[in-house]
């Protein structure tokens, strides 16, 4: 996995398919819109470190995907609520 420097950065476009995104806390901390953009455009997740160490992920939401579920949801309460 490649983790890139914050002050070398490679544009998105320049982003191999196998490579992983690989973000330390303080650069999400520092940079998040950037990163956020990059996840979203590239539909990679990204693994973030702290100390060296894995500690999370981010991952893009397909679009649609909330608003189906949140739909599918409010179905399934409004169907129980008619038999209850």
């Amino acid at each position: 996995m490649a983790v890139s420097p914050v002050t070398a950065e490679p544009p998105i476009s320049e982003v191999e398919d196998d490579e992983a995104l690989v973000y330390t806390m303080r650069e999400l901390n520092q940079q998040t819109p950037r990163i956020m953009s990059e996840i979203e455009k590239t539909g990679k997740p990204a693994f973030i470190t702290r100390h060296g160490r894995f500690v999370a992920t981010i991952t893009s939401i397909a679009p649609g995907q909330v608003e189906s579920r949140v739909l599918a949801e409010l179905a399934r309460e409004m169907g129980q609520r008619q038999q209850g």
